[in-house]
């Protein structure tokens, strides 16, 4: 019998992805209202020599600028990594794929998480929910995660709104600040 996650969650990423590509979840055209901008018809300054180059994990890039924490875990998903990761490697800014789980959970949806080989000189960064911390997860799911993509670095991500309003969500966050700042975090 299926388990009441099971019956909640069949695919939790897909749905994810189904719910940003809907219209109500679009930018606005009025995002920017609040914000005045000053014009300057006759800056000072030549715009080819703006450098906003950056060196990042022991990379360059060209500015400071990374797309994170996207997505992972479906077909669709590996689709969108891989033209975030040449995007990202045509710009010269680095990229985090999306929360790892899944694919330390189940290898088999590993490969929609890689992406060096169309991203080889960017910073690549692997993704984790600090809020595994709290359900079993230690250096070596972290060490997994780094792994499985190559990646530069691994980022600890925090979401507990989201986690909140997810029928399916993990909602246990205590202890995990007081746990990096007694040096006992297991990362």
């Amino acid at each position: 019998m299926a388990s009441s996650k099971e019956l909640l969650d069949p695919d939790r990423k897909a749905e994810h992805i189904r719910l940003a590509l809907e219209s109500r979840m679009q930018f606005s055209s009025r995002a920017l209202e609040r914000w005045v901008f000053d014009h300057d018809a006759l800056p000072d300054l030549d715009f080819d020599a703006i450098d906003l180059s950056v060196e990042f994990l022991g990379k360059r890039l060209r500015a400071p600028l990374l797309l994170s924490c996207m997505t992972g875990g479906t077909e669709i998903a590996a689709r969108i990594n891989r033209n975030l990761a040449k995007a990202a490697e045509s710009r010269g800014v680095a990229l985090g794929v999306g929360s790892q789980r899944k694919a330390l959970e189940d290898a088999s949806q590993a490969r929609s998480f890689q992406v060096r080989d169309v991203a080889p000189t960017i910073p690549l960064l692997a993704n984790l929910g600090a809020i595994q911390l709290n359900h079993g997860y230690g250096i070596e799911h972290a060490r997994g995660a780094v792994a499985m993509i190559d990646a530069d670095a691994l980022v600890l991500h925090l979401n507990p709104l989201q986690e909140a309003i997810q029928p399916e969500g993990q909602r246990d966050f205590a202890g995990l600040l007081s746990r990096r700042q007694n040096g006992s975090a297991p990362v």
